[in-house]
C-alpha cells in the first residue's frame, strides 16, 4: 500500500508544471534591467523555455515540468549569470538577480546553443556581441545573421525573400521604412524575431516573411547619426541622417533619407513578333542607344513619443515622400523588313508627393493584455506624363506621336485596433482594420477622361496560438468586405482568409512544420479603371472594370535541422491560384486593313506554382567566418482563357561573411529568380558584390563594388510569350557594372536616457490608382 501511495505521489508530481519568477537589476543598485534575456536549459544545454524581462526587470517562466535545470540571465553590457536549479518540484520566487556591468559573457560554447530558438511561426535570433560590434545599421546586422530564405543587400539597402515574396521589416512590432532600418542602432537590439510563417495578422498585407527587431529603445538626451553610401564612378547614393532628443517622458525625432540614381549609359533592346489575321508575322527589332536615366526619392519623418512605462504610449508621426523622375525615357532605332528605319523616343516623367500623419495609442492592461489603436491619414499627389514619338527623317517632323498625362489625387483614412491576451495555455489575438479612400484621376492628351472612385475596406481577424503536448499550433481566420464605387458602377467583394500551422519536433535539433493558408487578392485601383492608354500606332493598354477577386491556396511543408555551427532547411510549396487576374492579348482587326493589339487584364483560369528549396548555413569559425548557400527549383503552369504556358527555373545564391575585431567583410553572388505570371516571364536580378569596412569607435569606413567583372553592367530582362505577340526586352545599365562605392557612418549619443514606448501597429497607403 505504501509503495502504491509513493508511486502515485511521484506520478502526480511529474505531471505538474511549475513557475519561476524573478527580477533582474544592476549589482549594488535598485535599478531594474529591462529586456534581459532569460533562458532555461536542461543540464545538457537543451533549450526548454525563455523570456525577456519587462521594463521593471520582471520575468516569469511558466509551465515548467519537474526536473533539474540551468537558468541563464544575460543582457548586452552586463556579465551573464548562471543559476543551477536542482530537482525543481515547486514554484520558485528567485527574487533579484543582479548583473554586473561589462565584464565577461558566458563561454562561447555555452551560449551558442540558444542563439536561435524555434517557435510555431518564427525563429527568435539572439545576435552575438561580435555580430553587433561589426554592424552599424539594421541591414548590416541582418546580413551577418544570414537568416534562412532571406537575401540582404546592405550595399543597396534591400531585403527580399528568396521565394520571390515580399519581406516586411518591423521595429518593436512597428512596420518601418528604409530610413528607420538605417537609423537602427545594433547595440540596442535585444533579439530578432524572424517570422517566415506570417499569421492572420499579416494576411491582409500579402507578405511572405516578417523581420521584427526587438530593441531596448533607450535613447539619450540627444542622439543621432549619419549613414552615407555613394559611388564615385557614377551617380548613385543611399544617404541617411537622423537625430533624437528627449525631455522627461517625451521624445522628439527627425529622420531624413535620400536615394538617387543618375546614369548616362542605359539602353533598352527589344525584339517583337506580331501575328496578323492572315497568319503572317510582322517582326520588329528595336535597337537601343544610350540615354540618361535618373530619379530621386526623399523621405522625411518628424515624430513625437510620450511614454509612461507599462501604462500608456502615445506616438505621432508626420511623414512625407517626394519622388521625382524626369529622365526615364529611352531612344531606339526600329528595323522592320520592307519599311524605312524609324527612330523612336519614349519619355515618361513622374512626380509623386505623399504626405501622411500617423497617430497611435497603446494601453497596457492587467493580466497580460494590451490594446492599441492606430489612425493614419494620407494624401497622394501623382503627376505622370508619357510621350512616344516616331521619326523617319532627321527629327524635324514626327511620323506619329502619342501623348498623355495624368493628374492624380487620392485621400485615404486608415483606422486599426488590435487586442492581445495571454492565457495559461494559449495566446489570443484579434483586430479590425477599416480603410476609406477617394481617388480622382484626370487624364489628358490622347486620352481625355476624369475618373472618380470611392473605396472602403473592413478587415476583421482573430487567431489563437498554443501547444498540445509536443505539437505547436496556430489557427487564425480573417474576413473582409471591400467596396468600390466608380462613376455609375458599384462593386462589393467579400474575402475569407483562414490560416493554420502545425509544428512537431522529430529529434534533437530537428522539426517538421506544415502551413496552410488561403490568401485572397483584390483588383488594384488602376486595373479596375476602364482607361485606354495608346502606347504606339499598333499597341494599347486597356483596364477592366469587371475584374473580381481571386484566391490563392498555399500548402507548405518544411523540415528544419539545427545544431551548433550548422543550420539546414528543406521545403516544398504548392501555390494554386484560382481565377487569377492576369494579362492577355487581343488583336482588333478593322475593315480598312488596320489593326490594334490590346493588352488587357482579366480573370483567367488558374496559375499553379510548385517550389522545392534547400538552405545550408555553416559557421566555419564561429563569430569569425560563416558561409551560406540556397538553391530552389520552381515549376509554373499558367492557364488562361485562351492560352496554356509552362515554365521552369533554377535559382541559387551564396554568401560569405567575415568578422574579426573592427574589420568586417562580406561577398555574395546569385543568379536570376524568374517567374511566370499570365503570359509574361519576369526575370529577377542577377546579383554580385563585395564590401569591406573598418570601425573606429563610433565611426565606420567602408568600400566595395557592385556587379564586379561585368563589362555590360547591370542587365535586366523580360519576355512576353503570347501566341499573338512575342516580345523579348533587355535593359543594360553599363554604369552599374564594376561600380565602386564608398561608405561612411557616424553615430553619436549624449545626455540622459529615455525609455520610449513602441507602437505595435503601423499603416500606410501608397496606391495612387493611376494607370501608367
Amino acid at each position: 500500500m505504501s509503495v502504491s501511495i509513493f508511486s502515485l505521489c511521484i506520478l502526480t508530481l511529474s505531471a505538474q508544471n511549475f513557475r519561476i519568477r524573478g527580477t533582474v537589476s544592476e549589482t549594488g543598485q535598485d535599478v531594474p534591467i529591462p529586456y534581459a534575456n532569460i533562458v532555461l536549459q536542461l543540464p545538457d544545454s537543451t533549450f526548454v523555455n525563455g523570456a525577456t524581462s519587462n521594463t521593471k526587470g520582471e520575468f516569469v517562466l511558466s509551465r515548467i515540468p519537474a526536473g533539474s535545470y540551468r537558468l541563464i540571465v544575460s543582457c548586452m553590457g552586463y556579465e551573464s549569470t548562471l543559476i543551477v536549479l536542482d530537482n525543481l518540484n515547486r514554484n520558485i520566487e528567485i527574487g533579484q538577480i543582479q548583473l554586473s556591468e561589462n565584464s565577461h559573457t558566458l563561454d562561447e560554447v555555452t551560449i551558442s546553443a540558444e542563439r536561435v530558438v524555434t517557435r510555431i511561426d518564427r525563429q527568435i535570433v539572439l545576435p552575438s556581441p561580435t555580430q553587433i560590434q561589426a554592424s552599424n545599421t539594421g541591414y548590416e546586422l541582418l546580413n551577418r545573421l544570414m537568416l534562412p530564405g532571406i537575401q540582404v543587400n546592405e550595399m543597396q539597402n534591400s531585403i527580399s525573400s528568396l521565394d520571390g515574396g515580399s519581406v516586411q521589416v518591423r521595429i518593436n512590432d512597428v512596420k518601418v521604412s528604409t530610413a528607420e532600418i538605417l537609423a537602427l542602432r545594433p547595440h540596442e537590439v535585444v533579439r530578432i524575431e524572424y517570422i517566415d510563417n506570417p499569421g492572420i495578422r499579416y494576411a491582409d498585407e500579402g507578405v511572405s516573411a516578417v523581420i521584427n527587431f526587438i530593441v531596448k529603445r533607450q535613447s539619450s538626451g540627444v542622439s543621432g547619426g549619419i549613414n552615407l553610401n555613394n559611388a564615385f564612378t557614377t551617380g548613385m547614393g543611399n544617404d541617411n541622417i537622423y537625430i533624437k532628443a528627449n525631455n522627461k517622458r517625451s521624445e522628439f525625432g527627425l529622420n531624413y533619407y535620400m536615394s538617387y540614381r543618375d546614369y548616362s549609359q542605359r539602353r533598352v533592346d527589344q525584339q517583337q513578333q506580331f501575328v496578323l489575321a492572315d497568319g503572317s508575322i510582322r517582326q520588329r527589332y528595336r535597337k537601343g542607344s544610350n540615354t540618361p536615366f535618373n530619379y530621386t526619392s526623399q523621405d522625411v519623418e518628424v515624430s513625437y513619443n510620450f511614454t509612461e512605462p507599462d501604462k500608456h504610449v502615445f506616438n505621432a508621426v508626420m511623414r512625407g515622400n517626394f519622388y521625382n523622375s524626369q529622365r526615364r525615357g529611352f531612344r531606339q532605332t526600329v528595323y522592320e523588313t520592307g519599311l524605312p528605319d524609324l527612330t523612336t523616343f519614349q519619355d515618361p516623367k513622374n512626380k509623386t508627393y505623399t504626405p501622411a500623419i500617423d497617430l497611435y495609442y497603446q494601453a497596457t492592461l492587467p493580466r497580460k493584455q494590451w490594446l492599441a489603436v492606430n489612425i493614419v491619414g494620407t494624401h497622394i499627389i501623382d503627376d505622370y506624363k508619357h510621350n512616344y514619338i516616331e521619326y523617319s527623317d532627321e527629327f524635324t517632323h514626327p511620323d506619329s506621336e502619342y501623348r498623355y498625362a495624368t493628374d492624380g489625387r487620392k485621400y485615404s483614412l486608415i483606422g486599426e485596433g488590435i487586442y492581445d491576451k495571454e492565457f495559461s495555455h494559449f495566446k489570443f489575438t484579434s483586430g479590425i482594420q477599416y480603410t476609406q479612400s477617394y481617388t480622382r484621376n484626370e487624364y489628358t492628351g490622347d486620352t481625355e477622361a476624369l475618373t472618380g472612385m470611392h473605396n472602403s475596406n473592413a478587415y476583421l481577424y482573430a487567431q489563437i496560438q498554443g501547444k498540445l503536448s509536443k505539437l505547436d499550433y496556430s489557427l487564425g481566420v480573417g474576413g473582409s468586405r471591400q467596396t468600390f464605387d466608380q462613376d455609375d458602377k458599384g462593386y462589393t467583394y467579400y474575402t475569407f482568409r483562414p490560416v493554420a500551422s502545425l509544428s512537431h519536433p522529430l529529434w534533437k535539433g530537428a522539426s517538421l512544420r506544415y502551413n496552410f493558408r488561403i490568401t485572397p487578392a483584390l483588383p488594384s485601383l488602376s486595373n479596375l479603371s476602364g482607361i485606354r492608354q495608346q502606347a504606339n500606332e499598333i499597341e494599347v493598354n486597356v483596364g477592366n472594370p469587371d475584374l473580381t477577386p481571386y484566391r490563392s491556396y498555399i500548402n507548405q511543408l518544411q523540415f528544419n535541422y539545427q545544431i551548433p555551427r550548422l543550420t539546414m532547411r528543406f521545403g516544398a510549396l504548392y501555390n494554386y491560384r484560382r481565377n487569377p487576374i492576369m494579362g492577355e492579348v487581343r488583336r482588333i482587326d478593322y475593315t480598312d486593313g488596320s489593326y490594334l493589339f490590346e493588352y488587357h487584364v482579366n480573370n483567367q483560369r488558374s496559375l499553379s506554382q510548385f517550389n522545392s528549396n534547400g538552405y545550408l548555413q555553416y559557421q566555419v569559425i564561429p563569430d569569425l567566418l560563416s558561409v551560406s548557400t540556397y538553391a530552389a527549383f520552381s515549376r509554373y503552369i499558367s492557364r488562361g482563357n485562351t492560352y496554356n504556358h509552362y515554365y521552369s527555373n533554377w535559382f541559387y545564391n551564396g554568401n560569405i561573411n567575415f568578422t574579426k575585431g573592427n574589420w568586417a567583410a562580406f561577398a555574395y553572388i546569385g543568379n536570376r529568380y524568374n517567374s511566370l505570371f499570365g503570359e509574361n516571364i519576369y526575370y529577377g536580378e542577377a546579383s554580385s558584390g563585395f564590401n569591406v569596412n573598418y570601425r573606429i569607435k563610433d565611426i565606420r569606413l567602408g568600400g566595395g563594388m557592385w556587379y564586379p567583372f561585368q563589362a555590360r553592367g547591370w542587365v535586366g530582362r523580360g519576355r512576353k510569350i503570347s501566341d499573338l505577340v512575342k516580345e523579348s526586352s533587355t535593359t543594360y545599365i553599363r554604369n552599374n557594372g564594376n561600380m565602386v562605392t564608398l561608405s561612411f557612418s557616424w553615430n553619436f549619443n549624449y545626455g540622459r536616457e529615455h525609455q520610449a514606448g513602441q507602437k505595435k501597429l503601423n499603416n500606410a497607403d501608397y496606391d495612387s490608382g493611376v494607370v501608367k
